[in-house]
């Protein structure tokens, strides 16, 4: 049998095509009563919005009046997710409640930390992301010293932060976070230039404060890397096991002096003095397993550089 659909196509088409009405044009007085009502609609928007966050806001300063207040915030959000909003079983849910207070309490520190000190830090860094994510481009530079204060803190509470507690603080800015999940959060984290990982030294200072600081004040990204360095080193030494701490002084530290001096010659003030800096580490490490890989990127760099740039210009290595 002939395929006769394809002859009528043919010949359809053609007519579909004749048929078809030109795409219709709002005319100016049309563009300029809808962009009004959007003008409107905008600005309710923003008013609702700013209304609910402020409201969440007060209660998640309030809790952080204390690590007491945090704490209580942390077990009426868990009761309320599990026994209300998940309908666990109301005797399941006091059980549960029980435990988790029983648990907090009589937890060894030496093993599973200040489980309420955490609390405490991820209410801080939740704060601290909301205010991230509301912040309008031309302020959130403003974010730089807060976020700073907030690592020193982190960095002082290192001895406290271990096991279970260490855990927690690590989705503490999360869907896993009663808090996150009790105020319906979750929607209200991601922002572009932000880690929600509240113990992340590194998305800390990859994502906000190294940008930030090229973009305002490029002549102080050594010294910004260096306290990266420093806090990170300080709060490993206290929150690790001595075993661990030592396996990142010979792997970890090297690696983060590379990621230093290779950042400095891309993006830093000097682009001769990020060169030195990457070859000193290359002879402070000569055995890491990372350093034919080095080697590899630091001759790369130098092929990149100016005509005037070598080996031997190069300044001696601190």
């Amino acid at each position: 049998m002939k395929n006769i659909l394809l002859p009528c196509l043919l010949v359809c088409l053609p007519l579909a095509a004749q048929q078809t009405e030109p795409p219709q044009t709002l005319t100016q007085e049309q563009m300029d009563n809808v962009m009004a009502q959007l003008k409107q609609l905008e600005d309710q928007i923003q008013n609702m919005r700013g209304g609910k966050l402020s409201t969440v806001m007060a209660r998640l300063q309030a809790g952080l009046a204390s690590k007491k207040d945090a704490l209580n915030l942390y077990f009426e959000c868990d009761k309320l997710v599990n026994a209300e909003i998940k309908e666990m079983d109301r005797t399941e849910a006091r059980r549960r409640q029980e435990m988790m207070e029983k648990r907090a309490k009589s937890e060894d520190p030496k093993e599973e930390g200040d489980f309420a000190q955490a609390v405490y830090l991820g209410l801080k860094y939740l704060v601290l992301t909301l205010e991230a994510h509301e912040a309008r481009d031309e302020d959130f530079a403003k974010m730089a010293p807060k976020l700073q204060s907030y690592i020193q803190e982190l960095v002082a509470s290192a001895p406290l932060l271990k096991g279970r507690s260490l855990g927690y603080l690590n989705g503490a800015v999360s869907d896993r976070n009663p808090i996150v999940e009790a105020f319906q959060l979750g929607r209200y984290l991601q922002r572009e230039g932000w880690t929600t990982r509240s113990n992340d030294f590194g998305g800390m200072f990859s994502e906000t404060l190294l940008p930030l600081a090229k973009k305002e004040k490029p002549e102080t990204l050594p010294a910004l890397w260096d306290s990266r360095i420093s806090a990170e080193a300080a709060f490993n030494k206290e929150s690790m096991t001595e075993p661990e701490y030592q396996r990142w002084l010979q792997d970890g530290l090297p690696v983060l002096k590379w990621e230093r001096g290779k950042y400095l010659a891309e993006k830093g003030p000097s682009k001769i003095t990020g060169l030195a800096d990457m070859l000193a580490v290359i002879k402070e490490f000569p055995g890491h397993a990372d350093a034919p890989k080095w080697l590899l990127e630091m001759r790369q760099a130098i092929n990149g550089a100016a005509p005037s740039v070598s080996s031997a210009n190069l300044p001696p290595a601190q």
